[in-house]
């Protein structure tokens, strides 16, 4: 996107940009009204052996289920019905400079029975791998206004996950036509399936 100099018109929006601690709150849109479009990020490198981690998304009910399996975001479903969160596809490898696996939202998009957004890391057949959290470094979510790239909050997962095969990083929450954002961060040693029961759906 080109801006022109010297116009305020044309300026990109200002952010505020936080760093979050485990289980601080952000009034997302109420701190950002013009933002609506936005990035989330995740990002690792490995402390030794090729792990696969993989990212999802749980658009749940008021009652905090999922309305249908459509309703989970992953990738092997990479979009949700009303077209509003996009999963922008596995990265099997952490490391490099940028977010490994990246989710795409349009928060005005979003059904209106959706009153929840999790986000939520599972490393694949960490089970029978024998693999987990403990064997990832620098981990992070990150969140960024998609239209001017401007980073709004980022949440550093630096707790001691050693053993825990799943994440639940960050959860989403509206109120009518507000939303907030929760640096979650709570590590477990459930599997996709597992989290998928939690949160009302069975295959």
């Amino acid at each position: 996107m080109s801006i022109k100099n010297g116009s305020k018109q044309d300026a990109p929006h200002e952010v505020i940009k936080k760093h979050l601690m485990k289980g601080q709150k952000l009034d997302l849109t109420k701190d950002n009204p013009a933002v609506d479009q936005i990035h989330i990020g995740l990002g690792w490198d490995l402390a030794g052996q090729p792990i696969d981690l993989d990212t999802q998304v749980f658009l749940l009910n008021e009652e905090d289920k999922l309305l249908s399996p459509k309703h989970l975001i992953y990738y092997h479903q990479q979009q949700s019905l009303d077209g509003a969160v996009r999963h922008l596809g596995d990265h099997q490898f952490g490391g490099g400079y940028r977010d490994n696996e990246m989710i795409i939202m349009q928060l005005s998009r979003v059904s209106p029975d959706i009153h929840k957004i999790v986000v939520t890391a599972t490393i694949h057949d960490a089970h029978e791998r024998h693999h987990h959290f403990g064997q990832v470094t620098n981990a992070y979510v990150r969140l960024t206004d998609q239209i001017s790239q401007q980073e709004i909050c980022t949440f550093q997962l630096t707790e001691d996950y050693s053993y825990c095969t799943s994440i639940i990083c960050a959860e989403l929450t509206r109120n009518q036509e507000e939303w907030k954002i929760t640096a979650t961060g709570q590590g477990t040693t459930l599997d996709l399936n597992d989290l998928c029961r939690i949160y009302g759906f069975t295959s």
